[in-house]
């Protein structure tokens, strides 16, 4: 039995250029979202990524070995993963967006103090993520920002899905012993952020 992905995969083939859209919306979101932790949360650089994937993923749709959504979903993050280390990663420090002191001031008392929290919640998450190795910090996130099963995140990456399982439990660990102990003076032993 053929799933919708794999449906609509097969209607673009023959032309129907109808079956875009639903492809789209079914598969967009969970990009988005990795899209959005990748770029620590640039919106417009997100869009613009999910958009040239897209592009890429139509044009290159013939070389789409297997119509199963597995296959499917996997070729789709790796059209995302590439464009963002074409648009991101291989960008001149020159072309980056930055956003000014100034520009941050600009804000409500209110806001900034609920701001200011948040930023050192992802302040701190982020420096846990990236106390990760690059495979673990992926299942954590196909694990739990996108929902997928052990299974779905092992066809995704390739691995057994015990390896995963594994793989899952030791990064969770890691980051429990992150915010629990702190790195290098930035957390205190509680995980609170250091104000002195």
């Amino acid at each position: 039995m053929a799933t919708a992905l794999s449906q609509y995969i097969q209607r673009l083939r023959q032309g129907d250029q109808s079956a875009f859209l639903p492809l789209y919306e079914k598969t967009s979101p969970g990009l988005m979202r990795f899209l959005l932790w990748k770029t620590r949360g640039d919106r417009a650089l997100s869009e613009d990524i999910l958009q040239e994937s897209f592009v890429r993923f139509l044009i290159n749709l013939d070389k789409l070995e297997s119509v199963e959504e597995i296959s499917i979903q996997r070729y789709l993050l790796q059209m995302v993963k590439n464009c963002h280390i074409d648009k991101v990663v291989r960008a001149p420090k020159a072309d980056r967006n930055s956003v000014s002191l100034e520009e941050l001031q600009n804000v409500s008392e209110n806001y900034e103090n609920s701001r200011a929290e948040n930023a050192i919640e992802m302040r701190e998450l982020k420096l846990a993520m990236e106390s990760l190795n690059e495979k673990d910090s992926e299942i954590i996130w196909l694990r739990d920002a996108l929902g997928l099963s052990h299974r779905e995140v092992a066809e995704r990456l390739g691995l057994t899905e015990q390896a995963t399982r594994q793989a899952y439990v030791r990064a969770k660990r890691a980051l429990i012993s992150f915010f629990e102990n702190g790195v290098d003076g930035l957390t205190s032993k509680r995980g609170n952020y250091v104000t002195n």
